[in-house]
């Protein structure tokens, strides 16, 4: 859930309603605006800082980046980090498959 908040307030970032260094709404506010708890708004301005979208200024807030307008797309979509860590999932799969048929295949083996 926090990747769709993050996602959201991302697009009004970049559609130019949150200006840059306009003050985001407070955590519990976005918590109330996506009916979630005030820790799942959190790692959601947490995830759009990382993403260089915002800045957390202590006590005073979340803020927009003054270059959050000109990054548009330039981190990676949460689409593709989907699909990363599926591959990723995928992968350690046949990692696990692999190990098992060489074992089996080594246990057949004639000594």
């Amino acid at each position: 859930m926090n990747e769709k908040i993050a996602d959201t307030l991302r697009a009004d970032i970049v559609s130019g309603r949150l200006k840059p260094g306009e003050k985001l709404p407070a955590v519990r506010q976005i918590a109330e605006r996506f009916e979630v708890a005030p820790g799942t708004a959190t790692k959601a301005l947490q995830l759009l800082a990382k993403r260089g979208f915002v800045r957390a200024e202590s006590t005073r807030g979340y803020f927009v980046n003054d270059q959050a307008e000109g990054q548009g797309e330039q981190g990676p979509s949460s689409e593709f980090l989907t699909i990363m860590r599926e591959i990723e999932s995928m992968r350690a799969h046949l990692a696990r498959l692999d190990d098992r048929l060489q074992h089996l295949e080594s246990s057949a083996r004639p000594h």
